[in-house]
């Protein structure tokens, strides 16, 4: 595989794992019911994935801005976006995981509770547990991308000069035989 496929496997990844916690995340979860002493009838309060994995949202924003890093960086600096991306990903595969392995139905039903409710029954009447592993899911992605581009990055290509402030460019040498001739009076190289 070429430098350049590589580069764009590992954009796409972090764009699509990024992408998948993120709109994962905003799904209700859960549907809680909640019974309240004043009122006979229960009020229904849904549940996100944004509440049951609270940094799992956040670093899933880290994840996206690493799409845009891994095009403006270099070197050294592809490999730094590459371990806090492989970091973001671990990290929402801990959150979720550790969401799902506590229960979700008692995870959903206190933070339901915890708004307010005076005397909470905690019937969950709808459960969709489908998106905490679709969110699993894109945090594996994103790690994924993250070691890739750690491990592979250094090697791709960056953005040209002609993207870099233009105190930051060398000078082109001159395309006149006056010029050529100046260059080495000032004693530049006008081959270099």
């Amino acid at each position: 595989m070429t430098a350049k496929r590589e580069l764009q496997l590992a954009v796409l990844l972090c764009l699509l794992g990024s992408a998948v916690v993120l709109l994962a995340l905003g799904q209700a979860w859960f549907t809680v019911e909640e019974g309240r002493q004043v009122t006979i009838d229960a009020v229904r309060t849904s549940v996100n994935g944004a509440k049951l994995a609270s940094g799992a949202q956040a670093l899933g924003y880290v994840g996206l801005a690493g799409v845009v890093a891994l095009a403006a960086t270099k070197r050294w600096g592809r490999l730094v976006v590459g371990v806090l991306v492989l970091a973001a990903g671990v990290g929402i595969v801990v959150d979720v995981a550790t969401a799902l392995s506590d229960g979700l139905e008692r995870r959903g039903l206190s933070v339901a509770c915890a708004g307010g409710a005076r005397n909470c029954v905690g019937a969950v009447s709808s459960s969709q547990p489908g998106w905490g592993w679709l969110t699993l899911a894109g945090g594996v992605v994103l790690a994924l991308s993250g070691l890739l581009v750690a491990v592979r990055g250094r090697r791709w290509a960056a953005l040209s000069s002609s993207y870099d402030v233009p105190a930051a460019r060398a000078e082109q040498p001159p395309a006149t035989d006056k010029g050529v001739w100046d260059a080495l009076d000032r004693g530049e190289d006008p081959t270099s």
